[in-house]
């Protein structure tokens, strides 16, 4: 019975359209840095004068270094690229082997208008061989966020190429700044829109966002020993101080479902890791061993923790349950 079912469902996606089945073109867990993906990126049209200018240049580069920053790309010279015309569609004169002969895979063609304070942004990507658009969007954006629409349509490609969507449309936290004055700072992942989270002369690390990304727990030496803080994220708020032992507090770490804090301290002596809740009271002591003990992270379902060690000679990776 179980062979019959499973030939009738063969014999139905034989039948299938072959546009229904998603294609994937990159191999994510087979992708070999030394063979990028060929894609070529053209400069956006004006739509009014059908010509392309500063601000379509600006459009398809930020595009261009976004792919770039993905690691899977190899972005064609557009100084080879045949066809620099405004047409967007075969109906109105795309000509693909223009495209064919550029040596990439795939290609991007786009188009953009003033729209009162806004940009109106048409992005398509192409598989010239095939002859077929494999994503098309269109996004209103404000004019001195143009990057936006870039970051959204960016992961398009990304699903359409790799049957996963992309990152540019999440937050990163870092250290950023002068040396020895670091701030912490929550980004794009391409570096824009840059939010300072701390604005003061000391060093601030290793930052973590809660599960629900509210907030961030960091070590700061704001009060001149290294001491964690927790900071609201994209609202007004003061830090909240978490530890007062004067000690060593760093590699702060949210449990999956935000309700506990694992970080190294030294406040028993050699660093160990602790478990604090989000109001700073102390829950528990997990290690207790000769050397250090740092960079706690849990698993997915918050059972176990792995982290740093120097239990044994060298440092390594080891787990706490």
């Amino acid at each position: 019975m179980k062979r019959r079912l499973s030939l009738a469902l063969f014999a139905l996606l034989c039948l299938l359209p072959i546009r229904s089945r998603a294609a994937i073109y990159i191999l994510v867990d087979q992708f070999s840095p030394e063979k990028k993906f060929p894609i070529a990126v053209a400069d956006l049209i004006e739509k009014k004068s059908g010509q392309t200018d500063a601000i379509g240049q600006e459009i398809a580069d930020t595009l261009r270094k976004n792919l770039k920053l993905a690691g899977y790309f190899d972005i064609v010279d557009k100084a080879s690229y045949a066809d620099k015309g405004p047409a967007m569609t075969p109906e109105e004169g795309l000509d693909f082997s223009k495209w064919t002969s550029t040596g990439a895979t795939v290609f991007v063609k786009g188009a953009y208008q003033k729209k009162g304070k806004n940009y109106v942004v048409e992005l398509r990507l192409y598989d010239p061989n095939l002859k077929q658009m494999l994503v098309g969007k269109e996004y209103k954006v404000p004019q001195d966020k143009s990057y936006a629409a870039v970051h959204r349509f960016a992961d398009e490609i990304l699903l359409a190429l790799t049957g996963q969507r992309g990152i540019f449309n999440t937050k990163i936290a870092a250290s950023c700044g002068v040396r020895g004055k670091d701030q912490i700072v929550i980004m794009n992942v391409d570096g824009t829109e840059r939010e300072m989270i701390t604005n003061n002369t000391a060093m601030n690390l290793s930052p973590n966002f809660s599960p629900d990304a509210s907030q961030l727990v960091y070590t700061s030496y704001a009060k001149f020993f290294p001491e964690l803080f927790l900071s609201p994220v994209g609202k007004k708020g003061k830090p909240k101080r978490l530890t007062f032992n004067n000690m060593l507090n760093i590699t702060p770490t949210f449990s999956p479902d935000g309700s506990l804090i694992a970080f190294s301290s030294s406040m028993a002596g050699d660093p160990d890791l602790y478990l604090i809740d989000p109001q700073g009271n102390q829950v528990a002591q997990l290690t207790k061993s000769q050397g250090i003990d740092i960079s706690p992270t849990f698993s997915p379902d918050g059972n176990l923790i792995a982290f740093a060690s120097e239990r044994a000679g060298n440092l390594h990776l080891s787990t706490f349950s």
